[in-house]
């Protein structure tokens, strides 16, 4: 997916910018979160995000559940 919803403060090439200034050049997490305009928790779940799986990770997901909500059982 690569078309991020119109209110997205991120994008892919922002959070690959987010983790280059965590990792690289060992900025601040307080810091980047500011500059960003993002959450200090939003910052952390990126850099765990990439390291699970690389540059894949930051790519945008689907939010759409993996189940339909309160779907009855299949018989």
């Amino acid at each position: 997916m690569n078309n991020p919803h119109k209110n997205a403060r991120t994008t892919p090439h922002i959070r690959a910018l987010i983790v280059d200034r965590a990792i690289r050049q060992q900025q601040s997490i307080m810091d980047i979160a500011h500059t960003f305009g993002i959450s200090r928790r939003t910052v952390y779940k990126l850099l765990a995000r990439y390291r699970e799986a690389g540059e894949a990770g930051l790519e945008s997901a689907s939010s759409r559940p993996h189940a339909p909500p309160r779907q009855m059982p299949k018989q």
